[in-house]
C-alpha cells in the first residue's frame, strides 16, 4: 500500500503541493502524506485527529491573547460610571460633560483597538482561506477529471475561480469596509444623548447581514445548479466508453470489470484529497475565527455587565463594536463555508454511482 500511495503522491503532484503550503504557512506543521495515507485507505478519524494537533494548540494561544481585552474594558467602564458620578457634586455642568467625553473617548480608543484587531484578523484569515485554494485546486480538480472527465472539472474549476473574485472584491472590497464604517460610525453616535445616528447604524448591519446570506445564498444554488448537468455529461461519454468495451469480443467483460476498478479508485482517490482539503481549510481558518468570536463575546459581556452601573451610551457603544466583531465573524466564516460547498458538492457530484 505504501507503494501505491508513494506513486499517487507523485503522479498528482502533491510533492510540491506540500512544499508551497509550508512556505505560506511556516509556523504549522501538516505532514500531508501522512494525513493523505491515513484517509486513504479509511482511517477518516486518523486524520482528522492528526490535524485537530495543531487546531487545538493554535485555538489555545489565540484566546490566551485576548484574555486581558475583557478586563481593561470592565475597568475602564467602572472608572467612568465613578467619575461620572464624582463630577455630578459640582454645580457647573460642563465639568461633568468634560469628564464624561474623556471616559467615552478613552473607551472609544480602546474599543477601536480591539476591533482592528480582529478585523486584522478577518483580512488575514481571508488571505490566507484565499491563497490555500489556489494552492491546492490545480491538484483536487485534476483528480476530478480523472475521477469524472474533464467537462465537469473545467466547469468546478470556474466556480472556484468565481469564488475567489467574490472573495477577493466583495467580501474584503466592499463588506468589511462597510463593516469598519458601522463600528466608526456607532462609536461617533455615543457622542450625542440623543444618539442621531441609530437608524443609520441599524439599517448598516441589516445590510451587511444581507448581503452576506446572498453571497452564500448565490454561490451555493450556482454550484447546485451546475453539479445537475456537467457530471451527467461525463458521465454519458463514460457510459459509452464502457459499453463499448464491454462489446469487445471474448475480452469485453474483463475490460469492463478493469474499467470499474480504474473508476472506482479514481473516485475514492478524488475523495481523499477533497477530504484532505476540507480538513486542511479548518485547521487553517478556525483558531482566527475563534479569536473574532471570542473577542466579540467578551465585549458583549462586558456590555452586559456595564450596563449595571456605566452610562447607557458607553453600554450600547461597546455592545455595537461587539456585534461589529460579530459581523467580521460572519463575513470569514461565509468566506470558508463557500469554499467548504463548492467542494463538498463537486465532490458528492462526481461520485459516479460508487
Amino acid at each position: 500500500m505504501s507503494v501505491d500511495i508513494t506513486k499517487i503522491w507523485d503522479e498528482y503532484g502533491m510533492g510540491g503541493l506540500e512544499q508551497k503550503l509550508s512556505s505560506l504557512f511556516p509556523d504549522k506543521q501538516f505532514h500531508l502524506e501522512d494525513m493523505f495515507s491515513q484517509i486513504l485507505s479509511g482511517d477518516v478519524w486518523g486524520g482528522i485527529s492528526h490535524a485537530a494537533q495543531s487546531f487545538f494548540g493554535d485555538i489555545t494561544a489565540e484566546i490566551h491573547s485576548v484574555r486581558e481585552i475583557f478586563i481593561w474594558i470592565m475597568l475602564l467602564g467602572i472608572a467612568a460610571a465613578l467619575i461620572a458620578h464624582f463630577v455630578e457634586i459640582f454645580d457647573n455642568h460642563q465639568i461633568a460633560d468634560i469628564g464624561f467625553y474623556f471616559t467615552y473617548l478613552l473607551m472609544a480608543v480602546i474599543l477601536m483597538k480591539c476591533f482592528m484587531t480582529s478585523a486584522a484578523v478577518a483580512v488575514s484569515t481571508m488571505q490566507n482561506i484565499v491563497n490555500f485554494i489556489q494552492i491546492f485546486i490545480p491538484v483536487y480538480f485534476l483528480s476530478v477529471g480523472v475521477a469524472t472527465g474533464a467537462v465537469t472539472a473545467v466547469a468546478g474549476y470556474q466556480v472556484v475561480v468565481l469564488l475567489i473574485y467574490l472573495v477577493e472584491n466583495v467580501l474584503l472590497s466592499i463588506i468589511l469596509p462597510l463593516i469598519n464604517s458601522y463600528v466608526l460610525l456607532a462609536l461617533i453616535n455615543g457622542l450625542w444623548i440623543e444618539e442621531k445616528l441609530s437608524l443609520l447604524v441599524e439599517g448598516m448591519e441589516k445590510v451587511i447581514r444581507f448581503l452576506l446570506k446572498a453571497s452564500l445564498g448565490l454561490i451555493t444554488g450556482f454550484s447546485l445548479l451546475q453539479s445537475m448537468i456537467t457530471p451527467a455529461i461525463d458521465s454519458v461519454k463514460a457510459t459509452t466508453l464502457q459499453k463499448a468495451v464491454a462489446a469487445i469480443p471474448a475480452i469485453g467483460d474483463a475490460a469492463d470489470g478493469v474499467v470499474e476498478v480504474v473508476l472506482g479508485s479514481a473516485v475514492v482517490i478524488k475523495n481523499s484529497i477533497g477530504l484532505v482539503m476540507l480538513i486542511l481549510l479548518l485547521v487553517i481558518a478556525a483558531a482566527p475565527l475563534v479569536k473574532i468570536l471570542v473577542m466579540s463575546f467578551l465585549l458583549k459581556a462586558a456590555a452586559a455587565l456595564l450596563g449595571v452601573v456605566s452610562d447607557k451610551r458607553i453600554t450600547a457603544c461597546t455592545d455595537r463594536v461587539g456585534c461589529g466583531g460579530q459581523l467580521l465573524f460572519k463575513t470569514a466564516g461565509t468566506s470558508l463555508l463557500l469554499f467548504m460547498i463548492t467542494i463538498s458538492i463537486a465532490a458528492y457530484t462526481t461520485n459516479r454511482g460508487f
